[in-house]
């Protein structure tokens, strides 16, 4: 039970994420807004790490992993924050729930994990609710990935899934609150070089009190929380049953971005939504995933 309340924790907050970042793409550019969430959120789960005790303890055999992840981390969320400047914060959310494909694939691939039939039709159930989605009921309709910021969310979705996949191991084996921190540390001294050379600290400090309040969201629940709850249940349930939960954050976005953003509402978005929950409903019943 602990492991699925954990998934759902963190998609529902990164659901929240397209949001806040959608909010502070008007005032920030990517690098700046990663940068500002990696300099607020790293501190703040260097703290939980001491109150709970958790040690930095790793193998020579782990650093690979370790940097390879916080190499593909960084990629992932300067790739999608650049991608939603121009992309929708709903449409952000529809694409990049084609991770779970992503993930099953690489995860045969590189983790031989196998998926029953019901894993399967759970991922087609919840592919066609997706579709419906995005295209709002024309299915001929591709519309939706003309531009640029959406191939983009699109291609982060798969750096989503390689990183789950490249770090699946590595949190089975240590605690997945000291790999969180670790990769985030890594991912900060990668984005030190292009913050140094590109950022305007005269936009950071001149954030309008909507741009703080989604900051500070991105960085301590967005960044802190949600890769921390993200790697537990991977660590306990595997990378591709873990993956189906992805299939639940557009929901969340959807939430909050139609009050907050006043983005669109439909009949083929509640429909296409309900085909999500039950793919994921019926893929999580596999026990062999």
């Amino acid at each position: 039970m602990l492991p699925r309340v954990l998934l759902l924790s963190a998609v529902v907050i990164w659901g929240w994420t397209f949001v806040a970042t959608k909010i502070l793409v008007t005032e920030l550019g990517p690098v700046e807004i990663f940068a500002s969430r990696l300099a607020i959120g790293l501190p703040f789960l260097g703290a939980v790490l001491l109150v709970r005790r958790v040690p930095l303890r790793f193998a020579r055999a782990d650093v690979g992993a370790l940097l390879l992840g916080g190499a593909i981390f960084t990629l992932h969320f300067l790739v999608q924050i650049e991608g939603q400047v121009t992309a929708t914060a709903t449409n952000a959310a529809w694409i990049i729930s084609v991770s779970p494909l992503a993930l099953a694939v690489l995860s045969f691939l590189f983790l031989r994990e196998r998926i029953g039939w019901r894993g399967v039709a759970g991922i087609v159930v919840a592919t066609t609710g997706i579709l419906l989605l995005v295209s709002r009921g024309r299915l001929s309709d591709l519309g939706w990935l003309q531009n640029t910021g959406d191939w983009l969310v699109l291609a982060s979705a798969h750096t989503w899934a390689l990183y789950t996949v490249v770090t699946r191991n590595l949190v089975r084996r240590r605690h997945a609150l000291a790999v969180t921190f670790c990769i985030l540390f890594i991912a900060a001294a990668f984005t030190a070089i292009p913050f140094a050379a590109s950022a305007d600290l005269s936009r950071v400090r001149s954030l309008s009190p909507r741009g703080i309040a989604a900051l500070l969201y991105l960085a301590i629940p967005g960044l802190a929380f949600g890769q921390w709850f993200w790697q537990e249940g991977v660590a306990r349930l595997g990378a591709t049953r873990a993956g189906l939960y992805l299939y639940l954050e557009p929901l969340a976005t959807l939430v909050l971005a139609v009050p907050l953003l006043r983005e669109p509402f439909g009949a083929f978005t509640a429909l296409g939504g309900a085909l999500v929950l039950a793919g994921v409903y019926v893929g999580q019943r596999d026990r062999r995933a």
